[in-house]
């Protein structure tokens, strides 16, 4: 009931206030052939329609001030761990962001439910349904591995992921075209809702820098994230999120994207630090209806310093619009994702467990009212 109650206040709004409402819809069918886990025991195969992007965006103005907005439709488990049931002190994951922007000059002034500057080209790509393989560092889901004698469900994932936006404030100061800084300080990650008490309403503060040269031939990002974490018994948490990426356009309509993302929680206590590390190259070429994608992750994750397991994966897809003009795009895709070099809290036996996926679907974008 409160979000429909909500999604109604917002739609009304909208009607005087908002230039525009978006409706975003990715749809597929996935099938998971039978692997091995890392006990060497069979994993069967599965076979799941998923509605993985299912996304209502409100834009628009008021007065001078630029409302920017999307509300999460789903209600479903997705084949990405986003926070490892870390949460943050801000509204409802219902709403994805909220915010509200004030131009003065170069300088611009947000506050809401904040986009936060974590995550690099892919946490955007992820949220608006155009990826076929999430890094570890912002959430991917390996296979099932076996820690001790218990299956980890539904696969093997990041110690230290991604957070989801939060609520906060911003400033931003633009170099003319080209060049962005912007400055975010927003609430705090906290391991459970339930620990929301005093001692655990503390701020996270991030700076972020966006460039593009050469007539937007080379686009590039830089990002830095740190702050507290929840109190878990007398041990402290620092959260640091580092993110820096390119993308490049050496010829018309292909586009590379070049990526490192490294999250890491240091204990305060022992100095020791969990860490999630990504390195992620993206190519996407497009050929009048066709469009080929290829992406390649390299990832490390470690517990207390010590080398927990690593990731290979890569993921093949043709996406496929016939129309330009037409809301709807077609895609299948085949992925691939390799967890090996296990940690001694994983059981003994096979080195390495290797997952592999087809999927099929569409992606649809319109335009309710313009």
């Amino acid at each position: 009931m409160k979000k429909l109650l909500v999604m109604a206040a917002v739609t009304v709004a909208a009607t005087n206030a908002f230039a525009g409402i978006k409706l975003v819809v990715r749809s597929d069918y996935q099938y998971t052939s039978t692997y091995e886990n890392n006990a060497g025991v069979d994993v069967e195969s599965t076979s799941v329609f998923t509605p993985d992007v299912a996304r209502m965006y409100y834009t628009g103005t008021v007065g001078d001030a630029v409302i920017d907005s999307a509300f999460n439709l789903r209600s479903f488990d997705q084949e990405t761990a986003l926070t490892t049931g870390k949460k943050v002190m801000t509204v409802d994951s219902f709403v994805e962001h909220l915010f509200i922007t004030k131009a003065m000059g170069d300088w611009s002034f947000s506050g809401g439910k904040l986009w936060t500057n974590v995550g690099g080209f892919e946490r955007r790509a992820f949220y608006d349904g155009d990826t076929y393989l999430t890094s570890l560092a912002n959430g991917g889901i390996g296979g099932v591995t076996v820690v001790g004698a218990t299956p980890v469900l539904p696969g093997a994932v990041g110690s230290v992921l991604t957070p989801e936006n939060s609520s906060g404030v911003s400033a931003a100061y633009k170099m003319g075209e080209n060049h962005k800084v912007e400055v975010q300080m927003y609430n705090q990650v906290n391991r459970d809702s339930d620990l929301l008490d005093s001692a655990n309403k503390r701020h996270s503060v991030g700076v972020a820098y966006w460039g593009s040269f050469a007539e937007k031939m080379l686009q590039t990002y830089l990002s830095y994230n740190s702050g507290a974490a929840d109190v878990k018994g007398d041990t402290g948490h620092e959260l640091t999120y580092i993110g820096a990426g390119f993308r490049v356009a050496p010829m018309e309509n292909l586009n590379i994207d070049l990526e490192y993302l490294s999250n890491t929680d240091k204990y305060a206590n022992t100095g020791e630090k969990d860490e999630t590390t990504s390195t992620i190259i993206e190519a996407r070429y497009k050929m009048g209806m066709w469009a080929p994608v290829l992406k390649y992750e390299m990832s490390t994750d470690k517990v207390q310093g010590e080398d927990n397991f690593k990731r290979d994966a890569w993921a093949l897809a043709l996406e496929i619009t016939p129309k330009a003009e037409d809301a709807f795009r077609y895609h299948v895709a085949y992925t691939s994702i390799k967890d090996k070099d296990f940690g001694a809290a994983y059981v003994a036996g096979d080195d390495e467990t290797t997952k592999n996926m087809v999927v099929v679907g569409f992606k649809y974008v319109g335009d309710i009212v313009k």
